[in-house]
């Protein structure tokens, strides 16, 4: 019996001095590809550091320690696998979803948080004051529930994530009062609901397809054909009949696959090829052809393929357009990325800011390129959380 008693832990010793061992060998890594982030680096020590309550050495040592272990990625997936074998339907504040869909469980202080509060505010604050600017009929905004909203089926039982259309509706019920006189000398209450347009009803007809990724938290190319047909009905234009997708990769892992490195299968990424030829430029400094950038497919962030993923400031024109008739400005997070396709088959131009790295005033961008329209498309969590919402009232 004794001897067998050594025997765990021997193996117990092995792993752990075998696992220091194994990762004082092993070079730093300074950036993780699958969860797209810098790793803590070892920290220098000090007296002070050690001490110091708020930052302390050994907090942080702890933290390098954990983003520096050997096949990191591997237990973090073992981990996830053994949780899901217990029973475990949420980790880390990711449902397990059915059919292998990692869904993220956005908490219910995301919408109901002081900055979330305060969105409301900034948003309905700057769709109206574009919409008396620019003409209420050219304005819309698009707030896209995620996964967690839509694809109820795919959920655990007894899960209970929150209803983002209550905050949805509390920005749509602001924008009404700002503008109730306006809306009242229009006489017409399909405006009135086009405003903030309902992007729920419209992806939950068509909960049964293939909408949103089961490894990201993105919608897909479909899923954004959906309400782009609808934004574009609002607006009297016509929109495509069929988007015609290409799939261009079957490997996409995207940010929830990050997080536990489990997930069954990867996702298809699908493309819409444009009828007209577009020239990007980003940042007002370098230009590019075409709506993708191709290379993002050989890199672990595939989702970047769509439009080469966020600038500050992108200026898309039509090949041989010289004096824009009609310009469209795209406010917006990731989630508009593979829309903007689309919505560019109806304008010359389009102008598209992502406030999150935007330093320059919405209204000196509308006088500038002689904005004819807007868009505000966020997914709902982003737009409650973004700390830079604030911008859309300049």
């Amino acid at each position: 019996m004794k001897k067998n008693v050594w025997i765990p832990i021997a193996m117990f010793v092995v792993m752990i001095f075998g696992g220091m061992l194994w990762s004082m060998l092993t070079p730093e890594q300074s950036y993780s590809d699958t969860e797209n982030r810098f790793l803590a680096s070892k920290p220098t020590f000090s007296l002070e550091s050690l001490f110091d309550r708020k930052d302390s050495y050994t907090q942080k040592y702890e933290t390098y320690i954990t983003d520096q272990f050997p096949v990191r990625d591997k237990w973090i997936g073992f981990k996830t696998q053994v949780e899901k074998l217990l029973g475990k339907v949420e980790t880390k504040d990711v449902f397990l979803g059915k059919d292998d869909y990692l869904i993220v469980n956005h908490p219910a202080s995301d919408f109901e948080g002081e900055q979330a509060v305060k969105n409301v505010e900034f948003l309905a604050e700057g769709l109206v004051k574009y919409a008396r600017e620019l003409g209420l009929g050219h304005v819309r905004m698009l707030l896209v529930p995620t996964a967690s909203q839509i694809l109820t089926d795919k959920l655990p039982a007894y899960a209970m994530p929150y209803d983002q259309s209550l905050y949805v509706e509390q920005v749509r019920q602001l924008v009404k009062e700002k503008l109730a006189e306006e809306l009242e000398a229009m006489s017409g209450t399909w405006l009135e609901d086009s405003l903030v347009m309902d992007a729920e009803s419209i992806l939950k007809d068509h909960q049964n397809e293939y909408i949103y990724y089961r490894t990201d938290h993105h919608w897909t190319t479909q899923g954004a054909f959906y309400v782009y047909q609808q934004w574009a009905n609002t607006l009297g234009l016509t929109p495509l009949a069929d988007p015609g997708l290409k799939v261009v990769s079957e490997a996409f892992e995207g940010t929830t696959y990050s997080k536990l490195h489990t997930a069954g299968q990867q996702d298809v990424i699908s493309v819409y090829e444009p009828q007209t030829q577009v020239t990007l430029l980003h940042n007002q400094m370098n230009e590019t052809t075409g709506f993708y950038d191709w290379s993002k497919l050989d890199v672990r962030d595939k989702y970047a393929l769509f439009l080469g993923g966020n600038d500050a400031l992108l200026d898309i024109t039509r090949e041989g357009v010289t004096e824009p008739e009609n310009v469209l400005l795209v406010v917006k997070d990731s989630f508009a990325n593979c829309f903007i396709p689309y919505a560019a088959e109806h304008y010359d131009r389009v102008v598209v800011v992502d406030l999150r790295y935007l330093n320059m005033p919405i209204s000196r961008v509308v006088e500038e390129y002689g904005v004819t329209d807007l868009l505000v498309l966020y997914n709902v969590q982003a737009a409650a959380t973004d700390k830079d919402i604030y911008k859309i009232t300049r």
